[in-house]
C-alpha cells in the first residue's frame, strides 16, 4: 500500500510545488495530481516544464515520491450528451500526458440523483458512460476508480434519486465489468451509504483501485449528514479502521490509501497542521493494522525548484 497524499481529499489547495512539499515533509509515498491543470501548463509550455516539479520529487533517493497516486476526471456523468461526448473526447490528450508520466489510476464519482431518467433506466445510462470512459484509459494501461456521494442533502434536489449507497455502487462496478474499473473505498461514504466489513471483506484488493479513510462526525445529525461531517479518521466508529487495513493487506491491496476529511471542520488551522494531523491519523491506523510506518524525512527536500509567488 502507498500512503498517499490527496489534496482534494482534504480541501487543500495550493501551487504543485508547495503540495508536493507538504507531501514529502510528511512522509507520503505518493501523491494524487491535477491532470487537467498539468495539461493546460504543458499546452502553454512543454510537458516537461509543467510536470518539473513531479519529476524532481520522483527522483533516486531517501524522502521522494515513490510514485503517482492518481488523478479525478473532469467528467459530468449526469451531463447531456453533446457535453459528455466532448468531455470523452479530452480523455485523450489527458491520458497520453498521464501515461508519459507514469499515472495509472483515475478517479471519477458516479451521480447521486438525476432529472434524466428513473433508476434502472439511467442506470443503464451510467454503465454504458462508464464504459466509454474506461476504454478510452485502457489504452494507456489506466484503472478507473468509481466512488459515489452518500450524502443525505444534496445539494441540488432532483426528481430521481441514483446511486447513494454501496449496494448500488458494487451494482454499477460489476455492471460495468471492465478489467481496468474498480472501486474508490472511501470508508466515510461507506459507512454513510449503508456499508459494512461484510460488503468490503468480499471485494478482492485487485478490484479496488483507491482508498479513502475518513470518520463520521460524531455531532453530526444522522438525517441531515453532509461532506462537511466528515473528520480524520479515528479507530473506532461504525468502520473499523483498523480492520478495514487488515483487509486491505490480505487481500493483497497495493495502491493508494489517503487520509480525507472537510476543510470545514478545521477551519483556523493552518494548511501545514491539517496535513500534519492528516499524517498522525493515518499513520497510527497502519500501525495498528500491523504495518511498518516510515519515519518522516529528517530534513525537507532542497532540489526541487522553488515557485515563487508573484507579488500583486
Amino acid at each position: 500500500m502507498l500512503k498517499n497524499f490527496s489534496p482534494k481529499s482534504l480541501g487543500i489547495n495550493g501551487r504543485q510545488s508547495e503540495l508536493i512539499e507538504l507531501a514529502l515533509t510528511y512522509g507520503f509515498a505518493s501523491m494524487d495530481i491535477d491532470m487537467y491543470e498539468i495539461l493546460r501548463r504543458s499546452q502553454r509550455t512543454t510537458a516537461d516544464d509543467a510536470a518539473k516539479f513531479l519529476k524532481a520529487a520522483m527522483g533516486e533517493g531517501m524522502g521522494r515520491l515513490e510514485q503517482l497516486g492518481g488523478f479525478q476526471l473532469e467528467i459530468d456523468l449526469d451531463a447531456d450528451d453533446d457535453a459528455f461526448t466532448s468531455q470523452v473526447g479530452a480523455l485523450h490528450p489527458l491520458t497520453e500526458l498521464a501515461a508519459e508520466l507514469g499515472a495509472t489510476r483515475a478517479y471519477i464519482r458516479l451521480p447521486a440523483a438525476t432529472d434524466r431518467l428513473p433508476y434502472h433506466e439511467y442506470f443503464e445510462t451510467q454503465r454504458g458512460r462508464l464504459a466509454q470512459v474506461a476504454e478510452v484509459l485502457a489504452a494507456k494501461d489506466i484503472q478507473l476508480g468509481v466512488g459515489f456521494d452518500s450524502s443525505k442533502e444534496l445539494a441540488t434536489k432532483k426528481e430521481f434519486d441514483f446511486v447513494r449507497n454501496v449496494e448500488g455502487l458494487i451494482a454499477m462496478v460489476k455492471g460495468v465489468g471492465a478489467a481496468n474499473v474498480g472501486y474508490i473505498v472511501d470508508t466515510w461514504d461507506w459507512a454513510v451509504g449503508d456499508g459494512g466489513m461484510d460488503q468490503l471483506s468480499e471485494i478482492a484488493g485487485s478490484d479496488i483501485v483507491a482508498v479513502r479513510l475518513g470518520s463520521l462526525a460524531d455531532d453530526a445529525d444522522p438525517a441531515k449528514i453532509t461532506r462537511k461531517d466528515c473528520v480524520l479518521p479515528v479507530t473506532g466508529g461504525s468502520l473499523d479502521h483498523v480492520a478495514v487495513v487488515k483487509h486491505l493487506i490480505s487481500s493483497g491491496f497495493e495502491g493508494p490509501i489517503s487520509p480525507s476529511a472537510s476543510p470545514t471542520r478545521y477551519k483556523g488551522q493552518t494548511r501545514e497542521n491539517t496535513v500534519k494531523d492528516a499524517q498522525e491519523a493515518i499513520d497510527g491506523i497502519c500501525t495498528e493494522a500491523g504495518l511498518e510506518v516510515k519515519p518522516l524525512p529528517m530534513d525537507l527536500i532542497e532540489d526541487i525548484p522553488y515557485e515563487a509567488t508573484p507579488i500583486a
